[in-house]
């Protein structure tokens, strides 16, 4: 995921700590404190149907 890594709230206010340069993985210890924009996908396998097969 791409974001920031936030801090306490400050009266009302997220506090930014830090903004990686790079996709934070599941996983990593600060996601409880990251506040994600856009979530990044990697499309591992792909499949084309042609619309008679979707219909069935």
């Amino acid at each position: 995921m791409s974001g920031v890594l936030c801090g306490r709230l400050t009266r009302g206010h997220l506090h930014v700590v830090a903004q990686p340069d790079h996709a934070v993985p599941y996983g990593h210890p600060g996601l409880a404190a990251f506040l994600a924009s856009p979530m990044i996908r990697r499309l591992t396998s792909l499949r084309i149907f042609d619309l008679d097969e979707l219909m069935r």
